[in-house]
């Protein structure tokens, strides 16, 4: 059996949509393992969006496809309410990943927080976690908060001497929070992509479209309507030569006419023009 389009299609869309829910998956996992200030919900649904579209967008044209067949009309509209409620998830979502891409100063302020959350909780494992991924101690310096935490025999560069680093957490952990918010960027964008890919491919029934600005297929109907008839105009060489016809015998018959009433003024004329010179021959005779 001879593989189809739209089974080529799929096909690839399938390992589209999975890489997608890969990449946020492993950003929802980076998320977790470094604790980042990204909400647990935003990086979820990254992770949900891939699959959700895919199923969503295959079953909406499918159901709309058979209703087109059966030539019911304005068949588009759940079609239509489904690509524009995926746009706004969409675009939430992105605009949401966003926030934790904004230039480096600005995310300070969460980083911070989320840091002193941890140290005043004596979460050592998580703190440690962090520093040892990064080969850093402490925030914004070496002793800022850092693990060992100060106290019960320990200084608050107790990190620096254990481990021997000289290098703070804050850059290398707010460059992993961008790297992980462009990762869920990514997924949003990526499935908008798809969509559009999908809905304008050859193999995509035009039938989503708006009847208004719908295109009529093959046999000319549109959603299984009558057959549209060709639209009739005449050659514009024709109709300019008509034209100009027209107008050449328009003139004429204006030069005939004006011709025909000067005769006759000449000829109503013509008796007292006659009588005149007879007087002038009187008066020069007296």
């Amino acid at each position: 059996m001879a593989i189809t389009r739209r089974q080529i299609v799929t096909g690839v869309s399938v390992v589209y949509l999975s890489a997608l829910t890969a990449l946020a998956a492993y950003a929802l996992h980076s998320a977790h393992v470094y604790s980042l200030p990204i909400a647990d919900i935003i990086a979820g649904l990254c992770v949900a969006l891939p699959p959700l579209a895919g199923i969503a967008l295959e079953a909406v044209i499918a159901f709309n496809e058979g209703l087109a067949a059966k030539g019911h009309l304005q068949t588009s509209r759940v079609v239509q309410i489904t690509i524009v409620a995926f746009l706004i998830f969409e675009t939430v979502l992105a605009t949401l990943a966003g926030t934790h891409i904004s230039p480096p100063g600005s995310l300070d302020c969460a980083l911070r927080e989320q840091w002193q959350s941890l140290f005043r909780a004596r979460d050592a494992e998580t703190i440690q976690k962090i520093q040892d991924a990064f080969q850093c101690c402490g925030l914004n310096s070496p002793k800022d908060m850092a693990y060992p935490f100060p106290g019960n025999g320990h200084n608050a560069d107790a990190c620096m001497v254990r481990y021997e680093r000289t290098t703070a957490c804050i850059e290398p952990w707010r460059d992993e929070e961008r790297k992980v918010a462009i990762m869920l960027l990514i997924v949003p964008l990526a499935v908008f992509v798809w969509k559009i890919a999908i809905l304008l491919s050859p193999s995509s029934s035009s039938a989503w479209l708006p009847s208004a600005i719908r295109l009529p297929n093959e046999q000319g109907s549109v959603d299984g309507g009558p057959k549209r008839q060709a639209i009739q105009y005449r050659d514009v060489e024709d109709a300019e030569e008509g034209s100009v016809r027209a107008e050449v015998d328009r003139l004429n018959h204006d030069s005939t006419l004006a011709s025909t009433i000067e005769g006759s003024r000449s000829r109503s004329n013509g008796p007292w023009r006659e009588h005149d010179r007879w007087r002038e021959s009187g008066e020069e005779a007296d």
